[in-house]
């Protein structure tokens, strides 16, 4: 069974989908087989790949039932990366009937995601890239996920946003997914010439146990951004940046935590 992780956070703009890209980018080409699927009405996992012109199966067509889920199964040229793209969203009308979709049915993905596969791909890591709060879209891949990683950008309103979301995961627990745990909270955006920056790592990490937060910080950095205006993610397109390096110490993180039936190599 593979293992799927959640990227999640209430604010928006925390480095979700670069968290998402960059980690699902180091992991499968260190061998383990990942699907990336983004679940985001605004379509960032698209651009983060450089699959901005694909008009193919989405989710949305799925969600919808006009195609079988392995038909959105989308292989990347990165070896063992593949993704599914949330929808095309062509008018107000498809984008309104996706998200209730969502909100009709939140245990729908959790029964999706174990058929998209392909006879020579089956994933071994799942990352789900999901839309800032906590609506129906998110509400769903808590659902379906093992675990959530919550980026939390390093300044002080941030960390408001970690008591509701903790508050989610135990109610999400109780009700839907028992198995449902905390992979860890992921400090990003670090800006080492803001006393804040520090103050909020100092601060998560004195409240919360090791091993509840990676050891991995981000840095805000130019080059995360602009790997998205090419479409390769950053640790492919400038693997010695400070940002890239960074994705892929947490890599290394995710791979030591996979589960040991998953095949993988051990990073050095």
């Amino acid at each position: 069974m593979p293992k799927t992780l959640a990227v999640v956070s209430l604010k928006g703009g925390v480095g979700k989908t670069t968290t998402c890209t960059n980690l699902a980018a180091y992991v499968a080409a260190m061998g383990v087989p990942t699907l990336l699927v983004d679940l985001d009405v605004q379509n960032g996992v698209r651009f983060g790949v450089g699959l901005d012109g694909y008009r193919g199966v989405t989710l949305e067509d799925i969600l919808l039932g006009r195609h079988h889920p392995a038909e959105a199964l989308v292989m990347t040229n990165r070896a063992e990366l593949a993704v599914v793209l949330s929808g095309h969203f062509t008018s107000d009308q498809s984008l309104s009937a996706y998200e209730q979709a969502f909100e009709q049915d939140v245990t729908w993905l959790a029964r999706c995601l174990p058929h998209i596969e392909l006879p020579d791909f089956s994933p071994q890591l799942i990352l789900l890239d999901t839309p800032a709060g906590l609506g129906a879209i998110t509400t769903s891949a808590l659902v379906a996920a093992d675990g959530l990683i919550v980026p939390i950008q390093c300044e002080p309103l941030s960390l408001r946003t970690l008591p509701p979301m903790l508050r989610r995961v135990l109610e999400i627990k109780a009700r839907y997914n028992p198995k449902l745990s905390v992979e860890g909270i992921l400090l990003t955006m670090y800006d080492e010439r803001q006393a804040a920056s520090a103050d909020v790592v100092r601060q998560v990490r004195e409240s919360f146990p090791n091993g509840l937060v990676f050891d991995t910080v981000i840095p805000r950095h130019e080059e995360l951004s602009v790997s998205f205006a090419v479409g390769t993610p950053a640790v492919t397109l400038k693997a010695r940046a400070s940002g890239a390096q960074a994705y892929i110490q947490l890599g290394r993180e995710v791979i030591m935590r996979l589960p040991e039936e998953v095949s993988y190599p051990v990073p050095g």
